[in-house]
């Protein structure tokens, strides 16, 4: 990733000096985390039916020490399928840990919805073990499964923010 400085307009003296005014503000090119520093950060994969039809998980890697504030899918597209197929989000601990089958139905997966998570790993969620706000030790990802292979259309964002 490349990072030059833009000023907000320039002169050059007769010495062939450049000089800046305005801000210096930072250009980036290429892709970067959102929100970076200590505070919140978001990451976030596109994906369509065709990524987790045949039970292949779209993933989000966590890194080490993160704490989970928040996992929702933003439904793009209109999923359809030929059953009554659900997803679900979660880790290798507990599979729907952030949104559960009860909420990623074909039913609620249509174009312009917001899915928020809704399990146990969530804050506000019902907590039967106390995990709220998951915290991971190690590096990990964020799952989203479907057992279903009979999706025929969608396309949505898994979004994740972590501190």
């Amino acid at each position: 990733m490349a990072t030059t400085l833009n000023r907000g307009s320039t002169w050059t003296n007769s010495d062939g000096l450049v000089v800046g005014f305005g801000p210096n503000e930072a250009n980036f090119n290429g892709a970067v985390e959102k929100n970076q520093g200590s505070g919140p950060k978001t990451s976030n994969v596109v994906f369509t039916w065709e990524n987790f039809n045949a039970g292949d998980a779209v993933n989000v890697p966590i890194p080490a020490g993160s704490r989970i504030q928040n996992v929702k899918v933003h439904i793009d597209e209109t999923f359809t399928s030929t059953g009554t197929n659900t997803a679900e989000v979660g880790d290798g601990s507990d599979p729907n840990g952030f949104i559960t089958t009860t909420k990623l139905t074909v039913a609620n997966m249509t174009a312009g919805a917001i899915l928020n998570g809704d399990g146990v790993y969530l804050y506000g969620a019902t907590d039967t073990d106390g995990r709220e706000f998951k915290e991971y030790a190690s590096a990990d990802t964020v799952d989203l499964v479907s057992a279903q292979t009979d999706w025929t259309a969608g396309r949505a964002t898994l979004v994740v923010t972590f501190a």
